[in-house]
């Protein structure tokens, strides 16, 4: 008897895309944490690092924040008819793609 391979559909894809955009956010914010962390116990304190860092923070959930707005201004283009569903999915597929891809490059170059 021979498995059949199953195809995972678009909107699980999509799915799982997203997830792995919240796990690479998290992972960057608890890398500025401890980032932070180490900074605030060498000595001596220096003024330009804690601003850095507190920049940095800033700086983090912005892509995030553009993709889930974004993400909402074509649903409502959705809801209004005016976009089709297949272009949402794939849009919204991408949209998280290029999140992860983000965030990796974020995570990457913190240090």
């Amino acid at each position: 008897m021979k498995l059949e391979e199953r195809d995972l559909s678009e909107t699980e894809k999509t799915k799982i895309s997203w997830m792995i955009v919240y796990l690479f956010v998290s992972l960057t914010l608890l890398s500025l944490m401890f980032h932070a962390w180490d900074l605030s116990h060498v000595q001596p304190f220096r003024w330009h690092d804690a601003i850095d860092v507190g920049l940095q923070f800033l700086i983090c959930p912005f892509p995030l924040l553009m993709g889930i707005f974004f993400r909402g201004l074509l649903r409502k283009e959705l809801k209004k008819n005016l976009l089709s569903a297949r272009t949402y999915q794939i849009c919204d597929y991408w949209i998280a793609q290029l999140l992860v891809y983000s965030y990796m490059v974020m995570l990457m170059i913190s240090h």
